[in-house]
């Protein structure tokens, strides 16, 4: 026990000698935090809109009005000709193209059947297809609004069916609420794995490595004062986040405050070992840094922050399996928005545990002692 303190010791001034690592720790949650989570937003307002009026009446003047009066759309484009506002389509001028046609509004009186054109600019899918759903709603209110039939003189309107709403968990639909937690855990990976990737590396590079290969400090001893210290890290710095969380976005956390903790202590036991693995099979610390990254690009993008897992191919689905980022972004989100207790996240912890134990397994089988 006396050699892991003295271990756990040496890495904690390590630590703080380092002042660059040191001001990153305190300020990388924060700042990122602040940034990111208005950043990374797919609440898509503001687009651009075009608009081609070839029916110049007072029905098409309150399609347009509408339209204006959301948050989605401003009105950057009004043309006189559906070649005029594809052009201005083509150049990036505007992202959506609305098309009133002739005879709209006799159209409507008559009960023809109008049908307005709605052309996207679909290079940014996620754009697109929101832009055209919200037009679409926009136009299917009006139409509900205005919609009629003639008969036998007099205007009827059609019955409506009145549908209210109950959003579960997120009952404002802030996309703040959904990003927090899932940036927070992205956070505590980057610096977990940075932390321990480039740690035993560069005492490779130092040649202090050789001094504690011929001490009688065990194999386990070892991991256990590496971790240990980058343990108190991570959970330094979910404090920092949530501390963010609560005070500046007003996030309420509906789950266990000590469940939380200990789901990412766990989860750095895990991840830890991934970057101590990374960290002995590199001879340098930029060998270290790119395998870094093949294996931090790979964890963000399938881990479901910005992408729904369930929607990916099957093979991403399988990757995901030996993926301890999407494990902890579900947890999180899962504890803190929903109040899910231990028993709800029973799996995803399993998951978490066993790839932690199986990795640092490995980690302290491929340690190579001189003695």
């Amino acid at each position: 026990m006396r050699t892991i303190r003295a271990l756990i010791q040496k890495e904690f001034k390590q630590i703080f000698r380092n002042k660059i690592i040191l001001r990153l720790i305190i300020m990388l949650p924060v700042v990122q935090l602040i940034i990111l989570i208005y950043a990374a937003n797919n609440d898509i307002k503001n687009i651009s809109m075009g608009v081609v009026d070839l029916d110049r009446s007072s029905t098409s003047q309150k399609i347009i009005s509408k339209l204006q009066a959301s948050s989605y759309f401003i009105l950057n484009d009004f043309s006189t000709s559906k070649k005029q506002g594809i052009r201005m389509l083509e150049k990036g001028k505007t992202d959506i193209l609305i098309e009133i046609p002739h005879s709209f509004e006799k159209d409507i009186y008559n009960n023809e059947h109008p049908r307005v054109a709605i052309t996207v600019n679909a290079i940014n899918s996620t754009v697109a297809i929101l832009a055209a759903s919200y037009a679409g709603n926009i136009l299917g209110g009006f139409a509900a609004e205005y919609a009629f039939s003639v008969t036998q003189g007099k205007i009827e309107v059609p019955k409506q069916i009145n549908v209210t709403n109950s959003n579960w968990f997120n009952p404002l639909l802030d996309y703040k609420s959904l990003m927090l937690p899932g940036v927070l855990a992205i956070l505590i990976t980057i610096m977990g794995i940075l932390l321990s990737a480039l740690n035993i590396v560069r005492e490779k590079e130092m040649g202090t490595i050789e001094q504690l290969n011929v001490t009688p400090v065990t194999k386990l001893q070892f991991i256990i004062g590496k971790l240990f210290p980058f343990m108190v890290v991570g959970l330094f710095q979910l404090t920092l986040g949530l501390c963010v969380a609560v005070f500046l976005y007003n996030l309420e956390i509906q789950g266990s405050i000590v469940l939380l903790y200990g789901v990412v202590t766990v989860y750095l036991f895990s991840v830890l070992g991934i970057g101590f693995l990374i960290s002995t099979i590199s001879d340098n610390q930029v060998q270290a840094m790119f395998v870094m990254l093949f294996f931090m690009i790979i964890f963000i993008l399938l881990s479901g922050l910005f992408t729904s897992a369930d929607s990916m191919p099957v093979w991403a689905q399988g990757i995901n399996t030996i993926n301890p980022t999407y494990y902890l972004v579900d947890i999180i989100r899962l504890v803190v928005l929903k109040g899910s207790t231990l028993f709800d996240i029973r799996k995803q912890m399993t998951a978490i545990l066993i790839i932690g134990l199986v990795v640092n397994a490995v980690v302290i089988q491929s340690y190579k002692k001189v003695v």
